[in-house]
């Protein structure tokens, strides 16, 4: 009964390990690459980028850096104490009529003012009261901040960006690897064919040969088209963050075709563009912006530097005198008090800080020349970008029609060849031909695709 009862607890606390591994597991969340859609391919990336992790870290950094600013405003308090065994104590001549009236007045004696041991011990308090050269950190730490903030959020635009573009690359590379394998055992089996005819001299070695050469060259197009979708894949995972190995290679499968993708970025539906992966507005503008502040406070900065400075020191404590060391005996501590003020007028230094107030006003003006030209691109850019989306929007529309159009067409020349109608290189021509023009429509998609990419990326700086 004992022995059953055991098996029952172990078989309770076995379970109860195997439930928390696997909430443990499902908490700390995997990325699914065998059905990756795009959405979730940009969400993990700003999740799991390294870059994106190094600037976050740096922004906590400077926050520290904030909180350290305001800790040093504080009085700093502390406690000092030391031992000092004098080996040669200087002696001080003094007038002997000090110390006898009736010596003559030029006698001098001589007379030693430390003894052998002395000790200092209590607690130290200093404050700067007004410190022009640190009167401005806190508000200048806080705009540097705000920059670090918007480099962020423009990081966090263009890793979108480019995660989305890469996506559409791997996509369109997949559907050219899947033409030309389609390419190629269409002509595998038309070369097939052909050295049959060519047997029975049906056809002439010409056009066996130009059958080989077009089987041969659909070959080489489609390994090409397995290094670029290879290349693709490759620099999709490293914006993922995610480890560029040949298994990870092997087990990236996308979950959106060339239709879904532009229905994402067409401008007719703007899912893409009106989702909640845009983080900010203007974060090229806004961090211009901080910066000419920075350069006006740091104007202000500098002419501070040459106004008075007022700190304050105070010690509370007792000092220790004796020929002996013997730091136990209180009779040779002797207490010792005081509070000091402390006023520090520059003057030669308020003339070599003409000069620098003179640099920190140029660049403020080179700043908000900067924040000018950047405004005056920014509004041609995105005039250029939504002109050049439409006329690629139209591209794809027109490229559709005429791909629909060629495989009508490579579909009636099958037919022909089928009643003998037609020559087996006429319908290789039609296939060549019907190639190109899928070609042409998936290069009208991929720029539709990167034409809305770009021009979410400027409406969002």
């Amino acid at each position: 009964m004992k022995v059953m009862k055991n098996n029952i607890i172990y078989s309770i606390l076995i379970v109860l390990l195997i439930y928390q591994a696997t909430a443990a597991g499902q908490s700390t969340g995997y990325l699914q690459l065998d059905q990756l859609t795009l959405d979730d391919a940009v969400n993990w990336s700003l999740n799991n980028s390294p870059s994106l992790i190094m600037k976050r870290l740096k922004l906590q950094k400077d926050e520290q850096e904030l909180s350290r600013i305001r800790r040093s405003k504080t009085p700093d308090i502390y406690l000092s104490g030391d031992f000092r065994r004098n080996l040669i104590i200087p002696t001080t001549p003094i007038p002997a009529s000090i110390m006898d009236p009736a010596a003559d007045p030029g006698e001098m004696l001589y007379m030693k003012f430390n003894t052998g041991w002395n000790s200092a011990a209590g607690i130290n308090l200093s404050l700067d009261i007004f410190n022009p050269a640190a009167s401005r950190q806190t508000s200048e730490q806080k705009m540097q901040n705000r920059i670090s903030n918007y480099d962020l959020q423009i990081s966090e635009n263009d890793l979108q960006a480019e995660v989305a573009k890469a996506y559409a690359a791997c996509v369109i590379s997949q559907d050219q690897l899947e033409s030309f394998r389609d390419d190629t055992v269409f002509y595998s089996k038309s070369l097939a064919d052909a050295e049959l005819l060519y047997k029975k001299n049906q056809i002439s070695l010409t056009d066996r040969n130009n059958i080989v050469i077009a089987c041969n060259t659909s070959l080489m197009q489609y390994h090409n088209a397995e290094n670029v979708l290879s290349e693709a894949k490759a620099n999709l995972l490293y914006l993922l963050g995610e480890e560029v190995s040949p298994g990870n290679l092997a087990s990236l499968h996308l979950s959106e075709n060339i239709p879904a993708l532009y229905r994402k970025m067409s401008p007719e539906t703007n899912e893409f563009i009106n989702s909640s992966h845009v983080t900010g507005k203007g974060s090229d503008l806004s961090r211009q912006s901080e910066i000419i502040a920075l350069a006006q406070s740091r104007v202000k900065s500098s002419q501070l530097k040459s106004a008075p400075s007022l700190s304050l020191k105070g010690f509370y404590g007792s000092n220790y005198y004796s020929n002996d060391f013997n730091p136990g005996n209180i009779d040779y501590w002797h207490g010792n008090s005081y509070l000091a003020a402390s006023l520090k007028i520059p003057l030669a230094q308020a003339f070599t800080l003409k000069k620098e107030t003179s640099q920190f006003r140029l660049q403020e003006n080179i700043e908000r020349e900067n924040l000018r030209d950047m405004q005056n691109r920014k509004s041609k850019d995105l005039i250029e970008a939504a002109d050049k989306l439409a006329v690629s929007v139209k591209e794809y529309e027109i490229t559709g029609k005429n791909y629909e159009l060629s495989v009508q067409n490579l579909d009636a020349s099958r037919a022909q060849l089928y009643k003998e109608y037609l020559q087996e290189k006429d319908l290789l021509e039609e296939q060549v031909r019907c190639r190109n023009t899928y070609q042409k429509f998936l290069e009208a998609a991929y720029n539709v695709f990167i034409n809305t990419i770009e021009l979410q990326k400027l409406e969002s700086e």
